[in-house]
């Protein structure tokens, strides 16, 4: 199991969060995503890929796609 850490600069609601991670496919890319909000901090986990681990930067991306496409001014910083 991987853990991602990410403290946003403005709180996003996370229904709207969720339909952005699904709307580019990123559920099918990454499946078994789970998330927990608690205020600006978004903690996502995902199960081992199918090589094991996933690619930080691959899951950053995506991550951050969805995130921008709730509010584009939104910064991102990776724990």
């Amino acid at each position: 199991m991987q853990v991602f850490v990410a403290v946003l600069s403005n709180v996003i609601d996370q229904v709207e969060f969720e339909k952005s991670w699904s709307s580019d496919g990123a559920g099918n890319l990454f499946p078994g995503a789970g998330f927990s909000f608690a205020g600006r901090k978004i903690s996502m986990t995902l199960a081992p890929g199918p090589d094991g681990r996933w690619q930080t930067e691959s899951v950053h991306r995506t991550f951050s796609s969805a995130v921008r496409r709730v509010d584009q001014s939104c910064n991102i910083r990776w724990m």
